[in-house]
């Protein structure tokens, strides 16, 4: 009879557990948003030394492309958005693509893969950054130089390729990894692209 009464009482008392009241605490993270200022790959500069992403972005959102020279998916990505780039869809600064592994891969073979150059293999008609681990990275609102952090640990530790895009306001906005583009993939890109403000 004991074992009837208890097991009911404990049923209640389990689903009573944790909060019971109707009032939700919300808690808001303050996202601190960065930005950074990078060598450009010389080949698909004209003017420029160097990218300030904070003056880039005052114009209009931007797509972060993260790539490495040895990459198949950031080859296939690259062709894909270029192929965007000629058809008129993207515009061509709108888009940046930064060397993920600078620390690693030399510009010269960047240049062989992503330059403007008639023998490269996946051309970029964009800027292309060669950032590396002790790029500055700045406080988006302050433009304070914030020295703790990396610019891969204040972009999200982007593995290759990843699509990331970001508002005005310098928030990551969406972000893909996706690892091969389709024909659907590329076009989510643009249209996320063209929503974002």
């Amino acid at each position: 009879m004991r074992i009837a009464i208890v097991i009911p009482v404990l049923i209640i008392l389990t689903s009573l557990s944790g909060c019971v009241s109707e009032n939700t605490i919300e808690q808001q993270q303050d996202v601190q948003r960065f930005s950074f200022t990078a060598d450009m790959l010389q080949a698909n500069s004209s003017v420029e030394v160097d990218f300030n992403l904070h003056d880039h972005l005052q114009l209009k959102p931007m797509i972060l492309f993260w790539v490495s020279t040895g990459c198949y998916g950031c080859h296939d990505w690259t062709d894909a958005l270029r192929g965007s780039v000629e058809n008129g869809t993207l515009n061509v600064s709108s888009i940046v693509s930064i060397h993920r592994y600078a620390d690693f891969e030399s510009e010269q073979k960047l240049n062989d893969v992503y330059g403007t150059d008639n023998n490269s293999t996946h051309p970029s008609p964009w800027v292309v950054l060669i950032p590396n681990q002790d790029t500055p990275v700045f406080d988006y609102d302050t433009g304070t130089l914030v020295n703790d952090i990396s610019i891969y640990e204040a972009f999200n530790h982007p593995v290759t390729p990843t699509i990331q895009i970001l508002n005005t306001n310098g928030e990551i906005a969406w972000e893909s990894k996706e690892y091969w583009p389709s024909e659907e993939a590329v076009e989510d890109v643009l249209q996320t692209l063209s929503e974002t403000s």
